[in-house]
């Protein structure tokens, strides 16, 4: 039994229906130049609340600069280090980076939420860069740099998240070179 389609109405919009609606967007706003001058307006807003970013970033390039520099003034005295052991307090920050790259990504892909996650993640980091001060020996070392290594690999991927969430798609790459500079 043959079927005859010519009574199915098409659901998709015409390029004359879409057209329209984008016209009257443009109205809604007053024009197209004032359209303009508020996706600017915004943009420069989404920018300064962005900006924590780039100082998130900072302090995270500083945090791992800060072993080298702690050398230089007596780490390895202190906590009576030998050997290779400054070498695998240093290497065992990236064990714990590595291990949890993947499940923070799936974790806040769940959660979908990145600005809930980084800055519990960021109070999470800046209260184990707090304990860094007392530790006393070479285990203690260890399991602070690991588990920050676990903390901070959540940053990165989280903040490519945030800035996808927020800017259009040709935004996102000036802003991810100023993030990664």
């Amino acid at each position: 039994m043959a079927s005859d389609h010519s009574d199915v109405v098409s659901i998709s919009p015409s390029k004359e229906h879409v057209a329209c609606k984008e016209l009257d967007l443009d109205v809604e706003f007053g024009g197209t130049e004032a359209r303009n001058k508020l996706e600017r307006k915004l943009l420069w807003k989404l920018d300064l609340c962005m900006s924590m970013l780039v100082l998130m970033s900072i302090l995270n390039l500083i945090d791992r600069n800060t072993a080298s520099a702690a050398r230089l003034r007596g780490f390895v005295t202190d906590l009576h280090l030998e050997g290779q052991q400054f070498a695998t307090v240093l290497s065992i920050f990236y064990v714990g980076y590595i291990i949890t790259q993947i499940p923070s990504n799936m974790f806040l892909n769940y959660i979908g939420k990145p600005s809930l996650y980084l800055p519990a993640c960021m109070v999470i980091w800046g209260l184990i860069i707090a304990l860094t001060g007392n530790i006393t020996n070479f285990v203690g070392a260890l399991l602070t740099r690991f588990f920050l290594g676990l903390v901070e690999a959540a940053f990165f991927p989280g903040a490519v998240f945030l800035i996808s969430k927020w800017y259009m798609r040709g935004e996102i790459g000036s802003r991810l070179a100023i993030l990664y500079w």
